[in-house]
């Protein structure tokens, strides 16, 4: 009904002014009143052309360089506009809407200098450009997306604007173009040693495996320059008349949980919860190999699991859900590892990986300690919003034998870390 009664309005609009030329010329008369409706003549033939040129006829396609990239890298986006009727067109404003979610730079760790007023890093708006096509069917836009964040990020509507000369006459459409794009998290080297309770981050992992071997004897092997003398099998040896070496069973650490915090009473420790599900992946990533079970359990709006097998699908798994998971605005995390406490063996290590230290949160993991389960908390806050209240919370943490790394700005933006708890 509005449209419609916006055409009418329009139409009347053009048809007045076009016999009020007319009607000027008659009564006045002369060279100059019929020249001015002769030149405004073929302008307001144009307008009231515009305003019966069905928009519905363009068709909006977009196209994305990947549909599949790690934060940080960049997004080249196309949108590709088809007239089907080669009217003219004077000029045309494209307007592809970005997602709510692209609206910040995810600048790798060098994003974690903001990490007390992250806002800062939003400055990207929607993408806008004006064209003039004339008589062009085919008009392609194209734009970058730089230092792109993580997330799944769905693009919905583009916008096209066009009207006449004089603007008595604006066309305006918005057309339904979905495209997804799935942004992993950003590439964190990140080392979690148990029983040193160190974390190191940089460009590369130093890791090794101290204790590969135990004293049960799987099977034999031909001998490789670099065995110990005392790994051969002597007996085998003498009668194959050549070296044989023992084969050990591969010795695996305990059992590990990771349990990310993905609630917040603060919706502005988001770049701190970006830090969270960053190291989470990390550890994951680090640790799957020598663990005999990695589960990891995302904590937010719902409870989602994944368990890390020796493959990579139980590794993608992961990628996709800390890739969509989003912070939620609540104080759910303590009731929520609470119920986990309840479920947890004794003979796990668990590693929580928060950005919000409550008393709450601190008395569950007080007892889970007292139930002699190894716990390990990574905090990620910056050193300038942490609250007398969490730091006394760190300390009673520690005298009660939790392993604690606080993890600020200092240490998140640089590549080469090292964190002792």
């Amino acid at each position: 009904m509005a449209n419609s009664l916006k055409f009418v309005l329009k139409l009347i609009l053009v048809l007045a002014l076009t016999v009020t030329l007319f009607v000027y010329g008659m009564f006045q008369g002369g060279f100059v009143s019929w020249f001015l409706f002769f030149s405004f003549l073929p302008i307001l033939a144009y307008s009231i052309m515009m305003i019966f040129y069905p928009m519905k006829f363009v068709k909006v396609e977009r196209q994305v360089s990947k549909h599949y990239l790690q934060a940080g890298q960049t997004l080249n986006v196309t949108v590709n506009i088809k007239r089907i009727l080669p009217v003219p067109i004077f000029y045309l404003v494209v307007e592809d809407g970005v997602p709510e979610m692209l609206t910040w730079h995810d600048t790798r760790h060098h994003k974690y200098r903001f990490l007390s007023n992250p806002n800062k890093l939003k400055s990207r708006l929607n993408s806008k450009t004006i064209v003039f096509p004339f008589l062009r069917r085919n008009i392609s836009y194209q734009y970058n997306l730089e230092s792109i964040p993580r997330g799944r990020h769905e693009f919905g509507q583009a916008k096209l604007i066009t009207g006449d000369l004089m603007g008595l006459v604006r066309k305006e459409r918005t057309y339904d173009v979905e495209t997804t794009v799935l942004v992993e998290p950003g590439e964190v080297s990140l080392r979690l040693e148990l029983e040193r309770s160190t974390f190191e981050e940089g460009q590369q992992s130093a890791y090794t495996i101290t204790a590969n071997h135990t004293n049960l004897v799987s099977g034999v092997r031909d001998y490789a320059p670099g065995d110990q003398l005392s790994w051969i099998d002597w007996k085998t040896t003498a009668r194959k008349q050549e070296l044989v070496t023992k084969e050990f069973e591969e010795e695996k650490h305990k059992d590990l949980s990771i349990i990310l915090n993905g609630s917040s009473y603060d919706f502005n420790l988001w770049l701190a919860f970006e830090a969270a599900v960053e190291v989470t992946h990390a550890v994951a990533n680090h640790s799957y190999e020598d663990h005999g079970n990695v589960s990891v359990i995302a904590l937010g709006q719902a409870r989602e699991e994944v368990v890390l097998s020796h493959g990579k699908q139980s590794l993608e798994k992961l990628t996709r859900l800390l890739s969509q998971i989003q912070l939620v605005q609540g104080d759910h995390f303590p009731q929520q590892l609470k119920r986990e406490a309840w479920q947890l063996s004794k003979d796990r290590y668990l590693v929580v990986v928060t950005h919000e230290l409550s008393p709450a949160t601190n008395k569950t993991i007080m007892q889970l300690k007292q139930q002699q389960v190894d716990v390990h908390i990574i905090f990620i806050r910056s050193k300038h919003l942490i609250s007398h209240e969490e730091r006394v919370g760190m300390d009673q943490l520690h005298y009660s034998g939790v392993k604690v790394s606080w993890l600020n700005e200092d240490r998140l933006v640089r590549r080469h870390i090292e964190v002792n708890a």
